[in-house]
């Protein structure tokens, strides 16, 4: 009756925090870019030129790994409406994402996404199909 709800849940979980530390990770790194070559912040803090210019990278790397993060989000939000159709395809893609988002983006968005995806990933995988 309720086939594949667990893993349609923890998918979806996953992919709304991905989503979550994606825009939070975007609006960090955007700040800290644009905060950090300000004049007024290197004149307060006594910062040189090459701080102020390690920040401003510092603050693109993140925004990059935040717009990641945000597309394995999404992805990991269309696997958990599609995984009752196809649960071991779709089981193999969100273990995948699940993997890949912690090489491609590290620990610090990817911790909680991740786990939960790679959980849901060997569900599908490691549940046989329920025959009514």
């Amino acid at each position: 009756m309720n086939q594949r709800k667990t893993e349609f849940i923890l998918t979806l979980i996953a992919g709304i925090t991905g989503v979550i530390a994606g825009i939070t990770g975007i609006a960090s790194g955007g700040i800290l870019a644009a905060f950090s070559g300000s004049e007024e912040l290197s004149n307060t803090t006594s910062m040189t030129t090459a701080d102020s210019e390690a920040l401003v990278f510092a603050g693109g790397f993140i925004l990059i790994l935040s717009i990641v993060t945000l597309v394995l989000g999404i992805a990991l939000i269309v696997f958990a409406v599609l995984i009752k159709r196809n649960a071991k395809l779709f089981g193999i893609l969100t273990l995948v994402a699940g993997a890949v988002g912690f090489f491609l983006v590290g620990l610090l968005f990817w911790i909680v996404p991740g786990v939960l995806a790679i959980i849901a990933g060997i569900m599908c995988l490691a549940r046989k199909a329920e025959t009514a």
